[in-house]
């Protein structure tokens, strides 16, 4: 009889995949997606998604990596020979934004980076060594990447059970998958609504008789000629024999259209973005600045998993984002507290100069 010994490893091995926008895990060689989840291609088609997920990642790809990182900020930005800085990192960022989860693969030595669907990974933790097993994809052939050299971006990983779960990020869509369903009802219903309310829009009462199609074809074509072309404008004359009525729309159109109102508000919190940038309508009670800092605030729910991967795999400390155009895309905060520092003493004109002059503002 042989007895273990109770420090031996026992080799272990897990495996776990991103499909699409929905987290996916391989169990015994079957791959186990979740149900229920809002899909990238429906997710795009929807207004408020589309406009949520476009301003956020197009605010935080406009933005320049700042920093040293030992010589890695120009393959940040300037991470592909095929796509620009901003088309590259706004990919990154919607893929994070639509499935929780972007891989970036590091080419240290040419100091580029390539984007990895997010679909053709899968995660590898073994004996506790976490890899990526890239399946082949256009004219790529499968390959295993090293924990290190590879950028995983994500958010919200968690687990309730397996531990390869907490290494997979969840996306806001999750989240909504009532109010997505909800909205696209709502939509048809005030559709079907004022389709039904608009048609007709008007009545002509002839109370003696049963009429003929003929005849009402005829009531109908002299009755446009009397309100059309050149009569247009003017008043109406009916003889005894008819009256005229129009078909008001139902009230219940407008209740049906605050609901997609309701869930535009959901859509904005789920991403954290003020609901006045996607319902078009200020907050009567907070100013321009107060709203532009409590989106840039949410934008940092996106910005911090970024810097901190990409900080942990360059092993340094000091790349951040500069989101100083995103606050004040015109320059004029910027040009006024130059102006007030220069009234206070804080400054002197030649200072003020040369900052206006470093930031093209002059």
């Amino acid at each position: 009889m042989s007895f273990r010994n109770p420090f031996e490893r026992i080799e272990t091995r897990s495996q776990a995949g991103v499909i699409s926008i929905n987290p996916s895990f391989v169990q015994n060689g079957t791959l186990i997606t979740p149900d229920g989840l809002v899909s990238a291609d429906e997710a795009l088609k929807n207004s408020d998604l589309y406009t949520v997920i476009s301003l956020i990642s197009s605010d935080i790809a406009a933005a320049d990596f700042k920093g040293d990182g030992k010589g890695f900020i120009n393959m940040l930005n300037s991470p592909s020979e095929i796509s620009n800085r901003y088309n590259f990192w706004q990919t990154v960022i919607v893929n994070v934004l639509l499935s929780g989860n972007s891989f970036v693969k590091i080419d240290r030595e040419g100091r580029k980076l390539r984007l990895i669907p997010t679909s053709a990974v899968i995660i590898d933790l073994s004996n506790d060594k976490l890899t990526y097993e890239v399946r082949g994809y256009d004219d790529y052939l499968p390959e295993k990447v090293s924990y290190e050299n590879m950028f995983h971006f994500k958010i919200m990983a968690y687990s309730d059970g397996e531990y390869i779960r907490n290494l997979i990020g969840h996306s806001p869509l999750e989240s909504l998958t009532s109010e997505i369903e909800l909205q696209k009802q709502a939509n048809r219903l005030s559709l079907s609504t004022l389709m039904n309310g608009l048609n007709p829009t008007s009545k002509i009462t002839v109370p003696e008789g049963t009429l003929s199609p003929e005849a009402k074809d005829t009531i109908r074509d002299e009755f446009q000629k009397a309100v059309g072309g050149k009569n247009a404008g003017k008043a109406l004359v009916l003889d005894q024999s008819a009256s005229f009525e129009v078909v008001s729309i139902n009230a219940d159109v407008a209740k049906y259209l605050e609901n997609m109102d309701w869930n535009r508000t959901q859509i904005a919190k789920a991403f954290g973005v003020p609901d006045s940038y996607l319902n078009g309508a200020g907050d009567a009670q907070s100013s321009l600045e107060m709203i532009t800092q409590m989106y840039v605030n949410g934008l940092n729910r996106f910005i911090e998993p970024i810097l901190s991967e990409i900080n942990h795999k360059l092993d340094s400390n000091d790349i951040r984002l500069d989101m100083s155009d995103i606050m004040d895309y015109s320059g004029a905060i910027f040009r006024q507290d130059i102006k007030d520092y220069v009234d206070k003493g804080i400054l002197s004109p030649e200072d003020a100069f040369n900052l206006l002059k470093e930031r093209n503002m002059l």
